[in-house]
């Protein structure tokens, strides 16, 4: 687990090692390899407690004076407690920080409804000039490390504990064109990001040998090259799953592009819907997803279901 977000930050480490002019902003969150830079490198590790607006508006700051700067924190306060910061400082001022947070969805129910990291692509869509990455394996979580030095955006990086792995060995990542078919199919062709596009590819093995021909895009960084998006999926029907509130998440964008475009994709959303509210129950990751029907066998049943109906 953390494989994405553990290679992001040993990235940034090496970087530093190599004399990068990087700072790492924390609001008290930390993680193992941190304790030894901030040890290693205790001018470039600044702790501003839990106060994720000083968080930004620090970041910023050292920013302007020339430094790379990590603002890292645990999702989703990073981005709830300081939304301010990031429109009216980084975004209306275009200051290119890297915004580093961990956990997507709910993968860290054991936290607490406080913890849910459900709007998050939602709200930053909303903002021009920012730019929201996904990493769904160590090679993008490596890739984004290195994209911190050049990028002129702020960027948000949202890490899945689970994102793992190397799915992107011998593939070019392009964070501006911003996803990527990892699989060609012709019944459906499913949308994800996240440790999501793991399993999918794995479930996608199971279909092919039912029959199903289901393709996989992996939604990795917005914006996206809506033109390259438009000419990848075709005319073919899409699945869009996503560990995130419907309303903004990657299915709206999606269906903003298709209906400004003209085109008629048969399109099908699966994600969370507070429809009736916040959930009143605790349970593990696993529970949520069944929840709001994001199971293995809810995905399935919604497949055979598209690939039937295809038109």
């Amino acid at each position: 687990m953390n494989g994405a977000r553990y290679a992001y930050l040993e990235r940034i480490c090496d970087l530093v090692a190599q004399g990068e002019d990087i700072v790492i902003v924390s609001n008290d969150y930390a993680a193992p390899i941190l304790d030894k830079f901030r040890v290693e490198y205790p001018d470039r590790y600044v702790s501003v407690g839990i106060a994720e607006q000083n968080l930004i508006s620090v970041s910023c700051g050292l920013a302007l004076e020339g430094k790379r700067v990590i603002a890292y924190g645990c999702a989703p306060f990073p981005i709830l407690r300081a939304f301010d910061q990031i429109k009216n400082a980084a975004a209306m001022m275009n200051i290119p920080i890297n915004i580093a947070v961990a956990g997507t969805g709910f993968a860290i129910p054991e936290w607490g409804a406080t913890h849910y990291n459900v709007e998050d692509i939602s709200l930053l869509r909303t903002i021009p000039n920012m730019q929201i990455i996904t990493p769904t394996d160590n090679i993008l979580g490596t890739t984004a490390a290195e994209y911190a030095l050049i990028n002129s955006l702020p960027t948000y990086i949202r890490f899945d504990k689970y994102a793992e792995g190397e799915v992107y060995g011998g593939k070019t990542i392009n964070f501006e064109r911003g996803f990527e078919e990892l699989r060609c199919g012709s019944d459906v062709v499913i949308v994800t990001c996240g440790s999501f596009t793991l399993k999918i590819l794995q479930l996608a093995d199971e279909w092919h040998k039912k029959g199903i021909s289901v393709g996989v895009i992996d939604m990795y960084s917005l914006p996206i090259d809506v033109h390259g998006f438009m000419s990848t999926i075709g005319d073919n029907p899409l699945l869009i799953i996503e560990e995130h509130i419907l309303a903004g998440g990657i299915g709206s964008m999606a269906l903003e592009i298709l209906r400004s475009h003209g085109k008629t994709n048969v399109v099908r959303r699966m994600g969370i819907d507070f429809d009736l509210g916040y959930p009143q129950t605790s349970g593990s990751r696993e529970y949520y997803l069944d929840l709001y029907g994001l199971s293995n066998q809810a995905i399935t049943n919604k497949v055979v279901e598209l690939s039937r109906n295809k038109v």
